[in-house]
């Protein structure tokens, strides 16, 4: 079932228990330092994340309670044209493009840009729009599946990435399908609309691969800024 737009989920986590919670972008601008982190300290890691960027006053509002630099939040609404990267004295900025099917006769992608803020104490991701890209991650702390609660906030950002990472080869997987059932159909049927059909396939190709591409070298950047940055942090 598609989520509200306007709720944000706040996982607490450690090693030997999770705890969930759903509220408004309002009431974490107020309460997700003040209340939430500090009344959960016995708990490791924090990751909240919003199914909606609709609510700038509340993101602006969190963001200044947080000492988020205002360039940061215009990074969060900006348009987006390859994977970025920023390293403040006290979290890392980062974004990234999801890709997902948007329909079989569209030739375009369904894309969205999703940001994240890292710190050593909490991870907070900015989803553009309510989707299901973090499902196997949510499950990882709930089963307590792998590593995920006994690791950092590096970790959890990895264990995302992965899972959008995981939706490139989904629809990679999808077009792979859809060639070779229109290249069947032409063996036995041939068609005239069958090369305008492979036609959209390769655009979407196309446009994955224009996704995708970038994410190498942004990600071989991000391992480099995690590092020192967490070094920073034990010093």
């Amino acid at each position: 079932m598609e989520r509200e737009k306007q709720i944000c989920q706040l996982y607490h986590y450690n090693t030997d228990s999770f705890l969930l919670t759903e509220n408004s972008p309002k009431y974490y601008a107020e309460n997700f330092v003040s209340k939430e982190i500090n009344e959960n300290s016995d708990q490791k890691i924090h990751w909240l994340n919003y199914h909606s960027i609709e609510d700038r006053d509340s993101i602006e509002k969190l963001a200044e309670h947080l000492k988020i630099d205002k360039l940061t939040v215009e990074d969060i609404y900006a348009d987006l044209k390859r994977p970025k990267i920023e390293e403040y004295p006290n979290y890392i900025y980062f974004s990234v493009r999801s890709a997902l099917i948007k329909d079989a006769s569209s030739s375009q992608l369904k894309k969205e840009k999703i940001s994240f803020l890292l710190s050593d104490q909490f991870l907070i991701s900015f989803q553009e729009k309510s989707s299901d890209h973090f499902t196997t991650v949510r499950e990882r702390i709930e089963k307590k599946k792998g590593k995920i609660r006994m690791k950092g906030t590096d970790f959890l950002l990895y264990r995302m990435l992965e899972a959008v990472t995981d939706n490139y080869f989904e629809v990679l997987d999808h077009i792979t399908d859809s060639i070779e059932k229109i290249e069947g159909k032409i063996l036995l049927h041939p068609k005239s609309d069958s090369l305008k059909k492979i036609e959209i396939e390769k655009r979407k190709l196309i446009e994955l691969r224009k996704v995708v591409f970038p994410l190498k070298e942004i990600t071989l950047q991000l391992d480099k800024s995690e590092s020192q940055f967490i070094c920073k942090e034990n010093h």
